[in-house]
């Protein structure tokens, strides 16, 4: 069989172009596409293609009015934290999980260097790290907070107060803002799973869109100031979805008749949490069921997501609900 003879230009190709002509700022997608045609010579090279790009792009960004931005320009002011073990000063490796998922997004693509001019780098070995100069992070407590904040394309690094965070009204805020973008749908494998940081990206990027100012002031790290299920999901969550694929285990069913009042009351509430409405109402139901003096057995079986038996009482007169 004759092997596929790869497309020219690639995407990464293409990518590429794109920033280096976004570098001195956003463009219109039709100007963008012009100067991609004056580099590769090539007719097909309209604003249709750039759109086709920038949503297959995690670095290239559009906006309402039709022109595009690189990530790094639309992240320029955002403040992002990470939680830290205890730390003298002297570590070189911040270990990064989604809370940094928009700049390791730039980092892996494209580098990052800090305010004074020196470059990051992802670890080595598997580990899920930001590399640095010798002195680049402060000294924490154990568990506190490092900031990073990005100033002309760069990264400005500094603990973080508790008393610098943003008090608990505007912190709702900024999580409502990221939950309206972010996809809350089920990971079911593997491969979803390694698609959030790129969802995550996504809404960060959109969120700054609609609201640049966002995260101009340090917040608790993304993946705790949304409701992501990240570090339990292949264990806590693994457990639920193989019993979802088994036939039998679930059934979908829709509500006829729900005042209006509670529909916006449910979706006001899962979008608090970062929830889907259906994930919110499943707990909530569960929760009403099976955990509360409505229930007629507080216990459950080991899991908690099935409802007790029925044990047999001395009569055959069916059992009563004990009072709230």
């Amino acid at each position: 069989m004759t092997e596929p003879i790869p497309l020219t230009p690639s995407d990464e190709e293409l990518e590429s172009t794109a920033l280096l002509a976004l570098a001195d700022g956003p463009l219109p997608a039709t100007d963008l596409a012009s100067r991609m045609r004056r580099r590769f010579r090539s007719r097909t090279m309209d604003a249709r293609l750039v759109e086709m790009l920038v949503e297959r792009s995690e670095l290239l960004v559009g906006r309402p009015d039709g022109s595009v931005i690189r990530l790094i320009d639309l992240l320029e002011g955002s403040v992002f934290t990470q939680r830290m073990p205890h730390s003298d000063g002297s570590r070189r490796d911040l270990w990064s999980d989604l809370a940094l998922a928009p700049l390791v997004s730039w980092l892996v693509r494209e580098g990052l260097c800090l305010a004074s001019g020196d470059p990051l780098s992802l670890g080595q070995l598997g580990h899920a790290t930001i590399v640095g100069p010798a002195g680049w992070l402060p000294p924490v407590r154990p568990g506190g907070l490092v900031s990073l904040t990005v100033r002309g394309g760069s990264v400005a690094v500094a603990a973080v107060d508790d008393d610098d965070l943003l008090d608990p009204r505007a912190e709702g805020r900024v999580r409502r803002a990221l939950t309206r973008h972010y996809r809350t749908s089920t990971w079911w494998t593997e491969e979803d799973l390694a698609e959030q940081p790129v969802a995550l990206t996504a809404a960060v990027a959109h969120a700054l869109v609609e609201d640049p100012d966002l995260l101009e002031r340090p917040t608790l790290p993304l993946d705790e100031l949304l409701y992501l299920a990240v570090r339990t999901c292949e264990q806590d969550h693994h457990l639920r979805d193989l019993a979802a694929w088994r036939p039998g285990e679930n059934v979908s069913f829709s509500i006829s008749g729900m005042p209006d009042a509670l529909h916006h009351e449910i979706q006001a509430r899962a979008r608090r949490y970062g929830m889907s409405g259906d994930q919110y109402a499943i707990l909530a139901l569960g929760h009403l069921c099976w955990r509360t003096p409505f229930a007629e057995d507080l216990g459950g079986d080991e899991w908690g997501w099935e409802p007790p038996h029925v044990r047999p009482g001395p009569s055959s007169d069916p059992p009563r609900l004990r009072p709230v």
